[in-house]
């Protein structure tokens, strides 16, 4: 039996029936009551019963329950949102007529101890068999403190237990001991191959147009895939569709704006948000000139066509603009720049069938691409690569019985790179010439199944999938069978234990020659040379709920071991090399650790604890003769610790300390005096270190956010509150690089370990209207 067969052949099992009972069903959509936005992962529930769900990203629910085991008298369904009132509406034994339900925000509390009622998302989440997950309510984001007033969602994201920050101040993910490239990140069903601003100082992610985030490191669901580490899966606002309302920011170095509305009778809402930097224009008026900024704009609308059918579409563009003039050259003619963007757009059409079948069917377009330009007197010179992505999703989630969900669909993906293309005028031309590589297409597919079923009245849980992917690079095909499983039980109401497995199978790999996110990085697919990337992780894990006080506490352990990691050879060179193919090896890698968690995500104090204890390794025959040597991201801790304060209902305290471990690096330990080639002098040669044998000083910092809101008043047309912040508190720089430098005796050398960012003060005004 060929893969295909053996992939239907187990979907079949996966898919299998068992024993029928006469059973009731309750569906509908739950909606924000202000503004008509779908809540998604909003808990339904059976008023005094275990039995539970929770609505999918689009807001929707399905609940079903053998009659025999309801109460015969009257029967009530809640539906719990975080920062929402808890709804009940009564149901009845028969039920046949969709439900719709619209839940009103909570009014601000300064209880010390809020009692967790009948059924929580935290609870939820403990009883979920989704393992390695969190989501993060939006308004704790908006809270955080930030560097320039501004918060950004991948910085928080890396203040969560397995997942480490690169270099300080920059937005790369290394997620439980893998690279930065093997993280998916989509925003609505887009794949994203670029999430930074600035260098990697800033995410493209504007928190205004974002409604919600989900991280998932491990325990994949099997409609996800094309990865090793993670998947940051975004979705965007689809925008009020009550009334035109907006929202936006003024900070030291940004600022944005968002306003959205219905349309066409409130059968559709729009939103549109746009944010740029403007440093460039403030220095202007000091007399200086700091010639780079980026914009981003958002856009996403959503009309009803009818009762059972609504389509979305979405867009992000994204630019980085830098442009450095001699101003004294010949004719102003001299100078360098880059541009670098990003395009993605969705398509998504949403069918009902009936109370238990869902549909989605998503077309998709993605874009990044970057171009150097630099000139002097005749010379020229340009660089330029992209990457375009066309492609298009199935989803169908089906609830068969309230124990037995099953989700199946489909996936195609063309790929268009276009790497290195260099032109070159002038007298460079006669050392570097124009040259450019012929477009590479290649084609992902993927398949999917998954069936969650719950035994012994819901004790048990198991959550199993299969996803077969493959891809065609034109002249050879890969192909391979990825299977997950998810499985929790709960040992008491409050305590469950989970444990899951998942292999994942990644494609393609990005091409980079720095640790920093610079513009020169590229993404390459797989090729006859170059396999494709694969892992395989397990994980278990406890979970206990505190009800009282609304704390969960959370540990894992995980192993993860990954073949045909790619590195490159010593020396090699990938300055506008287009054979860096040869260049390439392929080893493989080991990572493990310990992950803690304790959260809460309501009352007067709230926010998080995180700890992580890890290791990550390395094997590669051609590198550090062959030994097993340190993931230059291997660090040993991780602390995080993000807290909001209620003071006052005026006054909101938020503040984040972390500690880490400080990354790795190759250390020169000496060196010595050898004839040269020649016989005509002597040349230095430096003594290396084992290969990320020397890590850098461990780093801690402090920053601090207070939030001044604005007296309370009965039909406020304007809502505007005051942020005023501080990043690095105490002024303790965190190491960005290693300099070799003289020692102040004059005897020798020194390693010098400078850091990005001292204490940063930073003021921003956000508002709403």
């Amino acid at each position: 039996m060929n893969r295909l067969g053996t992939f239907i052949a187990l979907l079949a099992v996966l898919l299998s029936f068992t024993g029928l009972a006469q059973t009731v069903t309750w569906s509908g959509q739950v909606k924000d009551g202000a503004t008509g936005e779908p809540l998604g992962f909003a808990t339904v529930f059976i008023k005094g019963s275990t039995l539970g769900t929770s609505t999918n990203t689009y807001g929707y629910f399905s609940l079903t329950a053998d009659i025999s085991k309801l109460p015969k008298d009257s029967l009530q369904l809640g539906i719990s949102f975080l920062g929402y009132e808890t709804f009940y509406i009564p149901v009845s034994h028969t039920q046949s007529a969709p439900l719709n339900v619209e839940l009103n925000a909570k009014k601000e509390s300064l209880k010390a101890v809020e009692v967790v009622g009948d059924r929580s998302q935290q609870e939820e989440e403990v009883h979920s068999t989704q393992m390695s997950t969190i989501r993060i309510p939006m308004k704790q984001i908006r809270h955080m403190p930030a560097i320039g007033g501004e918060v950004d969602i991948i910085k928080v994201m890396q203040l969560l237990p397995g997942i480490s920050g690169g270099i300080e101040g920059t937005t790369g993910m290394f997620v439980r001991g893998g690279d930065a490239d093997q993280n998916l990140v989509l925003m609505d069903e887009a794949t994203v191959y670029e999430y930074s601003h600035l260098f990697g100082f800033f995410s493209i992610f504007n928190t205004d147009a974002v409604k919600d985030i989900t991280v998932i490191k491990g325990g994949f669901p099997a409609e996800y895939g094309g990865r090793l580490s993670s998947i940051f899966d975004v979705t965007m606002k689809e925008g009020n569709a009550k009334k035109l309302s907006g929202s936006g920011g003024v900070g030291l170095l940004s600022s944005r704006l968002t306003v959205e509305g219905p349309m066409l009778n409130k059968k559709a809402s729009f939103v549109v948000s746009g944010r740029r930097t403007y440093i460039d224009q403030v220095v202007k008026l000091a007399g200086e000139n700091i010639p780079y900024y980026f914009y981003d704009l958002n856009g996403k609308f959503r009309i009803n066509l009818s009762k059972k059918d609504f389509l979305r579409y979405s867009i992000y563009y994204g630019k980085d603009v830098l442009a450095i003039v001699d101003r004294e050259g010949a004719n102003n003619r001299n100078g360098f720049g880059f541009d670098k963007r990003n395009l993605t757009n969705t398509l998504s059409w949403n069918h009902i069938y009936n109370k238990k079948l869902f549909s989605k069917v998503s077309f998709f377009n993605s874009f990044f691409d970057y171009q150097i330009n630099g000139r002097y007197e005749d010379n020229q010179i340009r660089v330029k690569s992209d990457i375009t992505d066309y492609g298009l999703k199935t989803d169908y989630q089906w609830y068969r019985k309230s124990d037995h969900t099953v989700k199946f669909g489909a996936l195609f993906t063309h790929h268009i790179f276009k790497p290195n293309l260099i032109n070159t005028q002038g007298e460079i031309s006669e050392y570097l010439e124009s040259q450019s590589q012929p477009n590479l297409t290649f084609q992902e597919y993927a398949a999917y199944g998954q069936s969650e079923h719950r035994f012994f009245g819901s004790l048990l849980a198991v959550n199993a999938g299969l996803r077969f992917s493959a891809s065609n690079t034109g002249k050879k095909w890969y192909a391979g069978i990825e299977p997950r499983i998810n499985a929790k039980y709960s040992l008491t109401e409050n305590d469950v234990v989970k444990a899951s497995y998942s292999r994942m199978n990644q494609y393609m790999h990005r091409v980079s020659s720095s640790a920093v996110a610079l513009p020169t990085d590229m993404w390459y697919p797989i090729t006859e040379k170059v396999k494709p990337l694969n892992a395989d992780q397990i994980a278990v894990g406890y979970e206990h709920l505190f009800k009282k006080p609304g704390l969960r506490f959370s540990f894992e352990s995980y192993y993860k071991w990954m073949n045909n990691l790619i590195e490159y050879r010593e020396g090699a060179n990938l300055i506008l090399n287009n054979e860096f193919e040869d260049e390439l090896i392929q080893g493989s890698g080991d990572a493990y650790g310990f992950e803690f968690l304790l959260k809460r995500n309501e009352g007067r104090i709230y926010g998080w604890v995180a700890y992580t204890l890890s290791w990550s390794t390395r094997d590669f025959d051609e590198l550090n003769g062959g030994k097993q040597y340190f993931a230059r991201y291997d660090r040993r801790h991780d602390v995080s610790v993000a807290l909001n304060f209620k003071i006052t209902k005026r006054l909101h305290f938020s503040t984040i300390w972390v500690y880490a471990t400080g990354s790795r690096f190759t250390a020169q330990t000496g060196q010595y005096l050898a004839p040269n080639p020649s016989l005509s002098g002597v040349e230095v040669v430096p003594i290396y270190s084992d290969r990320n044998a020397v890590k850098m000083s461990d780093s801690h910092r402090l920053d601090v956010n207070l939030i001044i809101k604005p007296k309370e008043k009965a039909n406020r047309k304007w809502y505007g509150e005051w942020h005023i912040g501080a990043y690095n508190v105490y002024n303790r720089a965190t190491p960005y690089q290693i300099e070799i430098v003289p020692r102040d005796d004059g005897l020798g050398y020194k390693y010098s370990q400078p850091g990005l960012f001292g204490f940063l003060p930073s003021i921003a005004y956000n508002y709403r209207f």
